[in-house]
């Protein structure tokens, strides 16, 4: 997060990791990079707004501060999805248990992760988890329906998590959930705060565990992993192209090139910093 970044030179004998080596790794890159930034969710004024807020640049797990200047998390709708009041108790006693009191617009504006401490994961995060243990007691197959039915125990269980948000896809899941809809017919979209990168988080694993089989076979997967808490044909778009990513850097090429190739379509440039090497050509 500083302004000044020293790139750390590729060693002379890298590492010879295998590919399940590299999967594993990216595993935890995901939980250890989502504890590392989560002190600075939903921070819209860059590296400036970190050094008050944290008084230097944000260097290793950090606690999140308390009140946050700014924040609209009290603004969301308790009750549902997006904006809203603070009349619903989706958020407090359905999901995010004993957490409401954050929410409130009588009081100060509240860090959306202010309960957690540093080092620990935001809610997405631990539902990146979910993924990979129902994977896993099932010798690595996915299934949407052992997600479903293992993502509404886990939203609803009290203490199953320590996070104070839940954003608008898991509002509008259990506020459709809470009006008797089926379960397969509980994911939503607002058509504004649905379509958004945290919805491509809990197909990384999916991604991960397929990338040995083909691509069809992994889109097919992703796209269920997904629609099993929203209903958003973005996300799954996007997925797709992250799924090719992840299966060339998994296979052994180099991040740069890798993200160089995806950006091309889009018409992107990267940006490498005239302050010295770009950390990620190393």
């Amino acid at each position: 997060m500083g302004s000044h970044r020293t790139a750390v030179p590729a060693p002379e004998n890298p590492i010879d990791t295998t590919l399940d080596d590299r999967v594993a790794g990216a595993l935890w890159g995901v939980l250890i990079a989502d504890a590392l930034a989560m002190p600075a969710h939903w921070y819209y004024d860059g590296s400036c707004q970190v050094v008050d807020d944290y008084h230097g640049p944000i260097e290793g797990y950090m606690q999140p501060k308390y009140l946050l200047r700014n924040s609209i998390m009290n603004r969301s709708n308790t009750g549902g999805g997006g904006r809203g009041d603070f009349e619903g108790d989706i958020i407090g006693s359905v999901i995010n248990h004993g957490k409401k009191k954050y929410w409130d617009p009588k009081e100060d504006g509240y860090h959306y992760h202010c309960t957690l401490q540093k080092g620990e994961n935001t809610l997405d995060a631990q539902l990146v988890r979910l993924v990979i243990q129902g994977m896993c007691s099932k010798g690595g197959a996915f299934s949407s329906e052992r997600l479903r039915t293992e993502y509404v125990k886990f939203m609803t269980t009290p203490g199953s998590h320590n996070d104070a948000y839940a954003s608008t896809t898991h509002r509008m899941f259990f506020a459709n959930r809470a009006k008797g809809m089926p379960l397969k017919k509980c994911p939503d979209n607002d058509s504004k705060n649905v379509d958004t990168v945290d919805g491509l988080v809990m197909g990384i694993p999916v991604s991960l565990a397929y990338s040995r089989e083909s691509s069809t076979q992994a889109h097919q997967r992703l796209k269920s992993c997904i629609a099993t808490t929203r209903k958003s044909k973005g996300c799954y778009e996007y997925a797709v192209q992250l799924d090719a990513m992840l299966r060339e850097i998994i296979a052994g090429e180099a991040l740069k090139p890798v993200l160089e190739r995806a950006a091309k379509p889009w018409r992107l440039l990267l940006e490498t910093s005239t302050k010295g090497p770009d950390p990620i050509s190393t």
